[in-house]
């Protein structure tokens, strides 16, 4: 006699993943469509975490097998009318990052010694995202991807006024109330 033993498995689709990454591919893409959108995707009046987004698919990200929109354990984009809220909203990105539903996304501190921003630090490298809160609310109005660093300065593309190369020195001196995070992605 054979016995037949069923196996259930639990999958969690809503667990944190890891995705590979690739922050060449993610560099590339950011630089390619800063100035001009890509066409294959929706565009926003305020396009920057769509674009950080599109810059995370191009560096290997994997949409979530869940598709609820309202939920910052999804990240997806199917169409010009489904996707994510995680996809399209800054304040959504940041939270699905913060609270580890993304493995691989370390949030960085302050620069060594605790001087100078976030977007200074030793460790911050292309195809990173730094979140802006520009009133010091503490809702997350904006998103960037890393494209360069050096000693001195960190540069950034983003949409909504479009940049392929803008200075997070010079953002932040014009910001000076503006509160910064920023996400180490490997």
């Amino acid at each position: 006699m054979i016995w037949v033993v069923p196996i259930l498995l639990w999958i969690d689709y809503n667990a944190p993943r890891k995705s590979t990454w690739n922050p060449t591919a993610a560099k590339n893409y950011a630089l390619q469509y800063a100035l001009t959108p890509n066409k294959n995707y929706v565009f926003f009046s305020n396009d920057c975490t769509n674009f950080i987004s599109q810059i995370m698919r191009a560096g290997g990200w994997k949409d979530t097998i869940t598709k609820q929109s309202t939920q910052d354990t999804s990240w997806y984009y199917t169409s010009r009318t489904s996707y994510a809220q995680t996809w399209s909203t800054a304040q959504g990105l940041r939270n699905r990052l913060n609270n580890g539903y993304e493995r691989g996304a370390e949030k960085l501190s302050r620069s060594i010694g605790g001087v100078g921003g976030v977007y200074l630090n030793n460790k911050i490298a292309a195809g990173d995202v730094i979140f802006v809160d520009w009133t010091g609310d503490g809702r997350f109005d904006h998103a960037m991807s890393v494209v360069s660093k050096s000693y001195l300065d960190t540069r950034v593309a983003y949409h909504t006024t479009n940049e392929d190369n803008g200075s997070m020195v010079n953002i932040s001196s014009r910001y000076p109330f503006a509160g910064f995070e920023a996400f180490h992605i490997s």
